[in-house]
């Protein structure tokens, strides 16, 4: 392990006792604002970063159901779901037939999220699935790039990625949207975000204004820290829609993010709306 990757590390596990520390304070501070619904700081901080937590939470249920077009009728596959954020903005929304799936690779949030809101809603499961990721799940039993996802064909409806692609490597990403594509129901459609390297993003770059800057990698992606890739991978996006037209998917719109620079962006990442071909 290089000395960039163990002070990376470290510093995640200190954060990581600090939360746990702060807990019983946090529960105070939940009980008293009536948020006891929502899990412990560990598992929000593990979504996001706690001071927009909420608010990516409501802004991507604005996104599913005005750009997606999402049903209430839906059968949902949320990847990468956390602690069940999303679950938690869709538990009034998703009505029967219609249900939710979430998946994730932390093992904690997927029981907290099965103890909760399937109690409440018993049509929203969740799965942990054991998948190696050098920063979030270093001891993954399975790998991404050869994973099969354990659903049968077209039996979704709306496909959610949110902030999982940009912490995955080109066979792991190239294996997922084939999984996808196997997924989607022939009208269903995908919301996923990225790091897209662009013309119009390198321009930005040039004059100093993108908020991340990816100087590591090859022709295929790039990324942010040279210890730990995953904290951060970006795509050239002719790169991304070649991955997607070989899985047999393309792209509907995109929505560039403000990462970028770029001032009217509508979120921070890049949104891309994906269909089958």
């Amino acid at each position: 392990m290089q000395i960039g990757e163990k002070i990376t590390r470290q510093l995640v596990i200190t954060r990581n006792l600090f939360l746990t520390f702060a807990e019983p304070l946090d529960m105070v501070s939940r009980t008293i604002n009536g948020k006891t619904r929502w899990p412990t700081l560990a598992l929000r901080r593990y979504a996001g970063p706690l001071s927009s937590l909420e608010s990516s939470g409501a802004e991507f249920l604005a996104y599913i159901k005005l750009l997606c077009r999402v049903p209430p009728s839906a059968r949902v596959l949320d990847i990468g779901c956390g602690f069940g954020l999303m679950a938690l903005y869709l538990e009034d929304y998703i009505k029967p037939p219609g249900t939710y799936t979430g998946m994730d690779i932390n093992q904690r949030a997927i029981k907290w999220a099965g103890k909760t809101v399937t109690k409440r809603h018993p049509y929203f499961r969740f799965i942990h699935l054991d998948v190696w990721n050098s920063l979030y799940n270093a001891r993954g039993k399975l790998l991404a790039e050869n994973l099969k996802l354990p659903f049968d064909n077209e039996s979704s409806d709306f496909i959610l990625l949110k902030s999982v692609f940009t912490h995955m490597r080109p066979k792991e990403v190239e294996n997922y949207f084939k999984e996808m594509a196997r997924l989607l129901a022939p009208d269903g459609i995908c919301l996923a975000t990225f790091f897209l390297l662009n013309k119009e993003q390198q321009k930005l770059q040039a004059k100093g204004l993108n908020s991340i800057q990816f100087k590591f990698g090859d022709a295929l992606f790039h990324y942010a820290n040279p210890a730990i890739p995953e904290i951060a991978i970006a795509y050239e996006e002719e790169e991304l829609i070649r991955m997607l037209q070989d899985a047999g998917l393309r792209v509907q719109n995109y929505y560039y993010g403000t990462w970028s620079g770029k001032e009217d962006g509508l979120c921070f990442q890049d949104m891309v709306l994906i269909k089958k071909n």
